[in-house]
């Protein structure tokens, strides 16, 4: 499922864009756990994703299963992708303690 460079974190997690938004469609949104993890699965309707936080680490997958799978690997890229992410996490924070300043 997984390329073997590294991808793009996509911040998306709690701002999914729904195709339909306007037309009073609803969607199925679920979030399950990955346990001893910071993970969790993203369901809605039937695409499953893999997060950590707001930023979305898998590419969509009809299988849920398939994306736990790939979340629960330990490799290298999933580490420089944690590392990227909390990283980025770290400036946004440093960024508004300046403004607050």
């Amino acid at each position: 499922m997984e390329k073997s460079k590294l991808k793009q974190l996509q911040p998306n997690a709690k701002k999914v864009n729904n195709k339909d938004s306007g037309d009073g469609n609803n969607q199925t949104i679920t979030r399950k756990e990955i346990k001893d993890s910071p993970f969790h699965v993203i369901t809605i309707e039937g695409e499953s994703f893999g997060v950590m936080g707001d930023y979305r680490l898998t590419e969509k997958s009809a299988d849920e299963s398939e994306v736990i799978k790939e979340l629960e690997k330990i490799t290298w890229n999933r580490i420089v992708q944690v590392v990227m992410l909390l990283e980025e996490v770290r400036t946004k924070i440093n960024n508004k303690i300046k403004e607050q300043v």
